[in-house]
């Protein structure tokens, strides 16, 4: 099963999750972050291989594109 945004998202905020130790708390809420920066950094970039009729029909410009792009994975 591939680990999901969602699925982190799950276990990290279950009830459950008090039960369990605490490095196993951390490295659940360390994967959900790693997972969520590698979704942005896939996002990022399909983004900059839209050409300009892509990015219009999104609402974007080719500017808000590559500043978007240019991103570091751990930057919103």
């Amino acid at each position: 099963m591939t680990m999901t945004t969602t699925n982190l998202q799950l276990l990290t905020n279950h009830n459950a999750n008090a039960q369990l130790p605490v490095a196993a708390r951390a490295a659940l809420s360390f994967a959900a972050v790693v997972t969520e920066w590698d979704k942005r950094t896939r996002t990022r970039r399909a983004l900059s291989r839209l050409s300009d009729t892509q990015l219009k029909d999104v609402g974007l410009t080719l500017r808000d594109a590559r500043v978007e792009a240019r991103k570091k994975m751990w930057q919103i």
